[in-house]
Formats: C-alpha cells, structure tokens, sequence
C-alpha cells in the first residue's frame, strides 16, 4: 500500500487531483448511464420513424425538424441530470430518476408509435391488444 502511495506522490498532486475528479463524475453519472443511453436510442428511432414517415407522405425534411431532435435529447438529458441531483443532494428514498425516464420514454414510444402507424397505417396498440386477447 505504501509503494501505491509513493507512486501516485510522484505522479504529482495535478494528476491526483484530476484522477479524484474523474471518479467524482464517474460515480455520479455511472448509475444513470443506462437511462441516458436508452434516451438517445428512443430519441433516434423517434427521428427515424419520422423521417420514413414523412418521406412517405411527400413531405419536405428539414433541418428544423432534424435541430428539433438535438434539442429534445439535450433536454431529456438535462432532465435524467438535474433529477437525479436531486435525489442525490436531498437523500430521497422515492426513485424520482425512475419515474422522469419513464415519463421520457412513454412520450417518445408514444411518437414511436404514431409514426409507424403513420408509415404503416397500422396502430401498435390494437395489434398489442388482439395479441394478448388470444
């Protein structure tokens, strides 16, 4: 233990500091790391059912509508951040994280769904519904 001390002593008192840092930021955003990855899926696949929707109906693509999808996964994110703050900094028990990323993906699923039955003319929900019923 000592030799790992004296060897991160003469590293310098920069990299020590930088390396406390890394692991600071690491041990916060390690633990949400899943909600921020599934966001920019949804996110993505929201902009890629839109853009085959609105290619197959003839509408023009651009780049406000493609700015748009920025703007809501740089939101989204700032959202899942500022929350889990929160929690952390307040030692909630309730899992607010959980229930704002929720709240995210039903909304993007949802825009998911309305685009794909946009391109296919078929609702996820009735096929989701006559699948369980049987």
């Amino acid at each position: 233990m000592k030799s790992i001390i004296l060897k991160l002593l003469h590293q310098g008192y920069e990299f020590i500091a930088f390396s406390f840092c890394c692991g600071f930021v690491a041990s916060f955003f390690i633990p949400i790391k899943g909600f921020l990855l599934f966001v920019i899926a949804v996110t993505f696949a929201d902009m890629a059912t839109g853009i085959r929707a609105a290619k197959k109906e003839g509408q023009k693509i651009n780049s406000r509508g493609l700015y748009r999808t920025i703007e809501k996964l740089v939101t989204y994110w700032v959202g899942i951040i500022i929350f889990e703050l929160t929690k952390n900094t307040f030692s909630l028990q309730i899992p607010i994280t959980y229930m704002v990323a929720f709240l995210i993906a039903t909304v993007e699923l949802y825009s998911i769904s309305e685009n794909i039955k946009r391109i296919t003319g078929v609702e996820l929900g009735v096929l989701i519904t006559r699948f369980f019923k049987k």
